[in-house]
């Protein structure tokens, strides 16, 4: 089965991309060793991928327009598309789609009136979704029953598996990228009470898939530098940095303020035995495991209780892990992406 996967138009398939691209770029590893993959990359003016070591045979495109001959070319037995279901129009006429949702309708870039119609052609397709919550979003859109729309859980890097363990300071980490959605003027707000005076909280420079920092990033970061126990970092290095963040800090923070698909970070951190406190938006209560807290929204004394109960006693954490092993290893996410791209051959 030759397989064609698909990038979105934001970030270029490769190892610097942001965390649908490294999700998707797992799966496409995973099925490389069976199947015949292909990887179609958006990257501007069509520039040749840097491909890392065991990615997939890959090519570019530098616009949507391209797509449509680059799939052509490639003739695919399916083309796997991600938060782009309206792309299903560009592959070829007798090929089969199957489109994974990463995140919630406003990522879909597709209008609301266009939703029904997706599923309502001649062309079948065949639906996923990063979470259960996610799922239930797709079914309600496109207007299909819920048993349409398969959930097939994102794998994490090996490193998060591997991390070591280290001694826990006063931290409060904020890995996720730096926007108010994140919840970053939350933590914040717990940062300038006078219980939290002794604990630092750490905020990652994240812009991506920004190159440049926009309005908002720049408010945000004279926010952060505006506090004096908040402190702003550069983005680490490789997932082996981020999971050393992780198995040092206090408390892993993910306060979101806008539904996530289903929350990479809060497994991650989990995988190294992380405390961790979320909020209850979209996927993140089926991404967080007890005796870790997910919590209401805009609730900043909440959020300072459980901030405050997680660094004060971190307890074992070895349940939440393994939950987190059991179901987003690249081998059993791989397995179920495997089986919806199956699914979609006749």
């Amino acid at each position: 089965m030759r397989v064609a996967i698909v990038g979105t138009d934001l970030c270029a398939l490769d190892r610097r991309g942001g965390g649908l691209e490294r999700v998707v770029l797992r799966w496409a590893a995973h099925l490389a060793a069976t199947e015949e993959v292909v990887l179609v990359s958006f990257i501007p003016g069509g520039r040749p991928l840097e491909p890392g070591p065991g990615d997939p045979d890959a090519v570019t495109v530098g616009r949507l327009a391209d797509l449509g001959p680059a799939l052509r070319a490639i003739a695919p037995d399916v083309v796997s598309l991600h938060n782009r279901p309206h792309w299903s129009r560009h592959c070829p006429e007798h090929t089969r789609v199957a489109v994974t949702f990463h995140n919630f309708a406003p990522a879909w870039k597709v209008p609301a009136s266009a939703w029904p119609s997706l599923v309502a052609g001649t062309r079948p397709l065949t639906l996923s979704a990063v979470s259960g919550a996610l799922a239930r979003e797709v079914s309600s859109r496109m207007a299909v029953p819920s048993t349409r729309v398969a959930v097939t859980p994102p794998s994490i890097d090996p490193a998060f598996i591997d991390a070591p363990g280290s001694d826990r300071g006063p931290v409060v980490l904020a890995p996720n990228r730096l926007l108010r959605k994140k919840g970053v003027q939350d933590l914040l707000a717990v940062a300038r009470r006078p219980e939290f005076a002794g604990v630092e909280f750490v905020f990652v420079d994240l812009i991506s898939p920004w190159l440049a920092p926009t309005a908002e990033h720049r408010a945000l970061r004279a926010a952060v530098d505006s506090v004096p126990n908040a402190t702003l970092v550069p983005p680490a290095g490789s997932p082996a940095e981020l999971a050393r963040w992780y198995a040092s800090c206090g408390v892993v923070a993910c306060p979101v303020r806008r539904p996530e698909g289903l929350g990479l970070v809060a497994l991650e951190a989990q995988a190294c035995r992380a405390p961790l406190v979320t909020t209850d938006m979209g996927g993140l209560r089926e991404a967080t495991f007890p005796p870790n807290r997910c919590i209401p929204p805009k609730s900043p004394r909440v959020l300072a209780d459980a901030l405050s109960e997680a660094l004060a006693d971190p307890g074992s954490r070895e349940e939440a892990r393994r939950r987190v092993l059991e179901r987003h290893s690249s081998v059993a996410s791989g397995q179920q992406f495997l089986r919806c791209v199956t699914e979609a051959v006749p």
